[in-house]
């Protein structure tokens, strides 16, 4: 066994070395906790700053979202402004030449219809947006005239061309003249042919064919009115059809009911061929659900800036003459409906 001097002189080193050991634990204890509770900040702060840059993130993309939408929203609404603008143009530039060119297609309606003693009233240079344009590319629809009677609603596409026209009747078929001039011409029904001189010393020649071409154009516009009544009215009255060539120097050579796609259109050169089919549409319609309303078609037309003419007796004893008519005025049955006319005049 150690002394006690050995024992007093190793104790205070054993004392130190396990208080240095102890010493030593502690502080890597302590270290491992820093370093730990630094872990921990920095992942909070991480976590912090990942949540700030996901709030910034968010608010910016809310506010860009909002820009967009925005900025949408005002193209919209220019888009809508510069749609409305260029219809009114075009309804305006139309309204302008319709005044120019209908007026003596509209002197030999209002004519005929005064010479046979008919009530209703007659549209003239009606413009309106189509009910299918919207879904499709903004324009304008014109209509020459609508003429509208007790039983009878015609749609009139008016063509003051002069010279010689031939409408549904190839040159071949016209005479050995027109034969041996324009004979060679490809043209695919329903189509109109226009010669007029153009100078002292040369002629002028024109083809209109297939969508281009009077009676097609006419049943196309029918068929946009006919759609804008239905959209406007709820009711679907039938739409006669009719080409009128005003011109008094036009010499017209054509099938005065040819049938294209199952409808006939008439075509109407003089004003004895204008009162002949207006008497022959009154006497052979007979009354019923798909009479036209004239009093309401005509407030409609109006509204839409037409000018509407009446004549006879007023519109609502008109109206009501239609609705209170005997069988005696019965007819054939009508033709199926269909499209027709252009927005401009040739």
């Amino acid at each position: 066994m150690p002394d006690a001097s050995e024992l007093t002189t190793y104790l205070p080193w054993a004392v130190a070395a396990v208080l240095l050991i102890v010493l030593i634990v502690l502080v890597v204890l302590l270290r491992r906790r820093a370093t730990a509770a630094q872990e921990a900040l920095r992942t909070r702060e991480d976590a912090h700053r990942k949540a700030l840059d996901e709030a910034t993130a968010e608010r910016e993309r809310a506010a860009r979202d909002a820009a967009e939408a925005h900025a949408r929203e005002l193209e919209q609404v220019e888009a809508r402004r510069v749609d409305a603008e260029t219809s009114a143009q075009q309804s305006r530039a139309l309204v302008a030449a319709g005044a120019k060119w209908e007026e003596t297609s509209r002197r030999m309606v209002l004519d005929a219809v005064t010479d046979l003693g008919l009530d209703g009233a007659l549209v003239t240079n009606l413009v309106f947006v189509p009910v299918d344009a919207t879904r499709t590319r903004r324009f304008v629809a014109q209509v020459d005239h609508v003429l509208l009677l007790p039983t009878v609603a015609l749609v009139i596409e008016n063509k003051g061309w002069k010279g010689v026209v031939l409408d549904g009747v190839h040159p071949r078929d016209a005479g050995s003249s027109f034969a041996t001039l324009l004979g060679d011409l490809e043209l695919e029904p329903p189509f109109a042919v226009q010669v007029k001189r153009d100078s002292l010393t040369s002629l002028e020649l024109r083809t209109h064919d297939q969508g281009h071409a009077p009676r097609k154009q006419v049943r196309r516009q029918a068929q946009r009115i006919s759609d804008l009544v239905r959209a406007e009215t709820h009711r679907k009255p039938w739409f006669d059809t009719a080409v009128l060539y005003s011109h008094p120097d036009a010499d017209v050579h054509a099938d005065p009911r040819a049938d294209d796609e199952g409808v006939s259109t008439v075509v109407i050169a003089s004003q004895a061929q204008l009162r002949a089919h207006l008497e022959e549409l009154v006497r052979r319609r007979r009354p019923g659900p798909d009479s036209p309303r004239i009093d309401e078609l005509s407030a409609l037309f109006a509204g839409l800036g037409a000018e509407v003419t009446p004549f006879g007796q007023p519109l609502d004893r008109a109206s009501a003459t239609a609705a209170t008519a005997g069988p005696a005025t019965a007819g054939p049955a009508r033709q199926h409906d269909d499209a027709g006319a252009s927005p401009t005049q040739p």
